[in-house]
């Protein structure tokens, strides 16, 4: 067979694959759909946050309470600075409060699960004029009914709640300094999750990533 010959029967050939879809994939159908877990190192997704379930020591105030309290479930002779303190002091109390008034004002709901107690939350939380932002059946400590029933199970608590208003995996973030509660959320899907790498708590950059979930900017 001649040489022009055979590259007409190789063309052939290649033009038969090529409309047999044996070709080369065109990369955009590899790329242009991201993963859900792809979108979440980016920002929460848009338009569809309805509540942030926070762990509290380490999370809200930049220390761990319970401990610095020694798991006492009263702290009401721990003075006003102590507290002030214990949240990473007044210019980062003040941004919490933007914070928390960003959700609301979006009609996000702010919820507390946490292995301290109720009342010490409370309490911590009322001290440095954050009380406000969270509903008294919102916060969930080591002692509340809910807790004891699920063995302390976080994320059970969370499915329960989620359910109970009707919440979407996609509607929710739970956010938590405990890498292990984060990955047994994760592991059971039962919403977005958020992990606190910090020691001092939630930071400017976890505020933002949180805050980009809204609704209402």
């Amino acid at each position: 067979m001649s040489i022009n010959k055979k590259k007409d029967a190789l063309l052939l050939v290649m033009a038969f694959l090529f409309a047999s879809g044996c070709g080369t994939d065109d990369p955009l159908t590899i790329t242009d759909k991201p993963t859900k877990k792809a979108a979440l190192k980016g920002e929460v997704n848009q338009d569809t946050l309805r509540i942030v379930f926070y762990d509290f020591d380490r999370t809200i105030p930049v220390i761990h309470i319970f401990h610095e309290t020694g798991g006492a479930d009263d702290v009401s002779n721990k003075s006003d600075q102590f507290f002030v303190d214990a949240f990473g002091g007044k210019e980062r109390i003040n941004r919490l409060k933007r914070h928390f008034v960003r959700l609301t004002q979006a009609g996000v709901k702010c919820s507390i699960v946490s292995y301290g107690y109720t009342s010490v939350i409370k309490e911590s939380l009322e001290r440095v004029d954050l009380i406000d932002f969270f509903e008294a059946d919102s916060i969930y400590g080591r002692d509340s009914e809910v807790m004891r029933r699920f063995h302390g199970i976080k994320h059970k608590v969370i499915s329960k709640e989620m359910r109970l208003r009707g919440v979407g995996y996609e509607e929710a973030i739970f956010v938590d300094d405990s890498q292990k509660n984060i990955k047994a959320c994760a592991e059971a899907k039962t919403c977005q999750t958020l992990h606190i790498h910090e020691e001092d708590g939630l930071t400017e950059e976890n505020m933002v990533f949180i805050e980009s979930g809204l609704k209402n900017k």
